[in-house]
């Protein structure tokens, strides 16, 4: 059983739902909004001075292929977003 996190800023949602879509084992997954945090993009702090979110979703999955999916598809907008903020993480 692998562990994905993805990691985005608030302001691409529809992108990453978008390039999931087509992944049957991405439609089951735990969302978390309003995570605030310093990547190596710009601060998502929430506030007057940072006002951006990021999102975490979280999903599990048994299925190899479908992590290589999700990681491709990731991998393609973080090329398309390099600056905005977009990480991946399998555990």
């Amino acid at each position: 059983m692998k562990r994905i996190e993805i990691i985005f800023s608030q302001a691409i949602e529809e992108d990453i739902f978008l390039a999931l879509k087509d992944i049957p084992q991405a439609q089951f997954f735990t969302l978390i909004p309003g995570a605030r945090g310093k990547g190596y993009s710009t601060p998502k702090m929430g506030d007057a001075v940072w006002p951006e979110v990021n999102e975490v979703m979280v999903i599990y999955t048994a299925d190899k292929n479908a992590v290589s999916e999700i990681e491709r598809a990731i991998g393609e907008l973080q090329k398309k977003y390099s600056s905005e903020g977009l990480a991946i993480f399998v555990i």
